[in-house]
């Protein structure tokens, strides 16, 4: 797995800790290691399209049709640049794991910026973003 790799993913509820209940396809933002452990930084999507009033939630980013045919995705969807969780690389959290390959459904790296781009937006204009980090859970926190 890649930054700009959409992926399956068990993406864990806000209320509870761990992996949510069932596959979402999610965007790969980045990749790496916490000593030997992998983890990935991930955002959700999510096919509602839809929304109230004149204009899009400022943290939605429109994927249409045409490139989410082309990400191999049925229909248009958003990344949601205000759900980010950063997992262990484990197939608790990415069923499609094997052999420590996660295949991809698509993939769009130059997005990766554009959604990086949003957060620093949203935070600078004050909207609060609250990541989810479960690659600590479950361990020692250090000094204790």
């Amino acid at each position: 797995m890649r930054a700009g790799d959409y992926v399956r993913c068990n993406f864990p509820f806000r209320e509870t800790a761990g992996p949510g209940p069932s596959p979402h396809i999610v965007l790969c933002l980045a990749v790496g290691r916490i000593g030997s452990d992998p983890i990935a930084v991930v955002a959700y999507t999510t096919t509602r399209v839809s929304f109230e009033g004149q204009r899009r939630p400022r943290q939605h980013l429109l994927v249409d049709e045409v490139q989410a045919v082309a990400l191999g995705q049925s229909k248009a969807f958003h990344v949601d640049a205000s759900r980010i969780a950063r997992l262990p690389i484990t197939s608790d959290y990415f069923p499609d794991l094997h052999d420590g390959v996660i295949t991809p459904f698509g993939r769009d790296e130059a997005f990766v910026d554009t959604v990086f781009e949003r957060i620093r937006f949203l935070l600078a204009n004050g909207y609060q973003i609250t990541p989810i980090d479960l690659t600590l859970s479950g361990r020692p926190k250090p000094g204790r």
